[in-house]
């Protein structure tokens, strides 16, 4: 099958009987799978183009720098997906093999028919609660009741917030005026002072601090406060579907391996942030913005998996059912070590 064939194919199961269907009727016209794995030649797999803008967006530019696909055995198809927004929803029908996906996401469309798993770390929670630096509001506690921007309630950084919030006695869809939009409307309603206060992600976050406003608290500081955990806030990691996985371990795993040892390569020299502050999307005239970087991006890149993560998830998936976040837990965990 031609791949316009079966894109054309992918488009009218979607239109026709949704995201569960395309991935039955994906199953059932056979997927493109490496004949190389096992092989020693190159471990191929459709990931999310590069996209510039987002706090990941700096891995390209290592993964480049130091050679790492080729170290890796990895053939990586940039060309699959589309934006950014529409890469979850790819993972779940086939156009991507690999996607990021949080706890929550993979729980919510695990319990919906699919069989999505998080086989190795991504990035920890980067949501800030920020005001303007003339703001009068001192704590989250504070801006009860307020106007407050976020991601959609679809978002793993609306569902993360959510359970900060919970863990610390706060009801976030009920005690603040939400306004749910993507970053880069929220941001434009913030900065012309139609929110008090943004829960905004890197790297607009850096942005608004280095022009002044103010942070008072970040999203995992405040569930370290309220459930006692050490670790940040896990917010998402590298996710498959398990039939894929079942045929491409191997490259999962390489997938996995690149991605880990890029974050590390970043913790162990922070000026890469600074070096790449284009992929950031940040122009070398906000040099305030630059020199934040190495402190404030360095530590959402996570390079461990293990128990302590695991503890983590669950504890997430806990919680969000307490708060009536999920619904109900998935028959199989949402995780995997390879």
């Amino acid at each position: 099958m031609s791949q316009l064939d079966r894109r054309s194919l992918l488009r009218a199961a979607g239109l026709l009987v949704g995201g569960a269907g395309a991935t039955a009727l994906l199953a059932a016209c056979g997927r493109d799978e490496p004949a190389t794995a096992g092989t020693g030649g190159p471990l191929r797999a459709k990931v999310q183009p590069r996209s510039p803008g987002t706090a990941g967006a700096i891995r390209d530019s290592v993964v480049e720098q130091f050679g790492l696909e080729a170290k890796h055995r990895l053939s990586l198809d940039r060309k699959a997906g589309g934006g950014p927004g529409a890469g979850q929803e790819q993972l779940l029908t086939g156009v991507l093999d690999i996607y990021a996906f949080g706890p929550l996401g993979a729980t919510e469309v695990n319990t919906s028919g699919h069989d999505i798993v998080i086989v190795g770390p991504s990035l920890w929670n980067h949501g800030s609660w920020i005001v303007p630096a003339d703001s009068p509001y001192r704590t989250v506690a504070d801006l009860k009741g307020r106007k407050v921007g976020v991601q959609p309630p679809s978002s793993d950084t609306y569902r993360a917030a959510a359970l900060a919030s919970a863990v610390n006695g706060i009801d976030f869809a009920r005690e603040y005026r939400l306004f749910t939009g993507q970053p880069i409307a929220n941001l434009a309603l913030y900065e012309r002072g139609d929110l008090d206060a943004i829960i905004a992600i890197e790297p607009n976050a850096t942005r608004l601090v280095a022009k002044g406003n103010r942070q008072l608290a970040s999203v995992s500081e405040l569930w370290q406060r309220g459930t006692g955990d050490r670790s940040p806030l896990f917010l998402n990691g590298t996710a498959v579907r398990r039939d894929w996985l079942a045929a491409n371990r191997e490259t999962a795993k390489a997938y996995v391996d690149l991605t880990a040892e890029a974050w590390r390569l970043i913790k162990e020299d922070p000026t890469l942030t600074a070096r790449y502050h284009a992929d950031y999307g940040i122009p070398a005239d906000e040099k305030k913005a630059i020199e934040l970087l190495p402190s404030r991006l360095v530590p959402v890149y996570g390079d461990v998996w293990d128990d302590t993560v695991f503890a983590n998830i669950d504890k997430q998936i806990d919680v969000a059912l307490e708060a009536g976040v999920l619904k109900r837990r998935a028959d199989r965990p949402v995780y995997e070590k390879l």
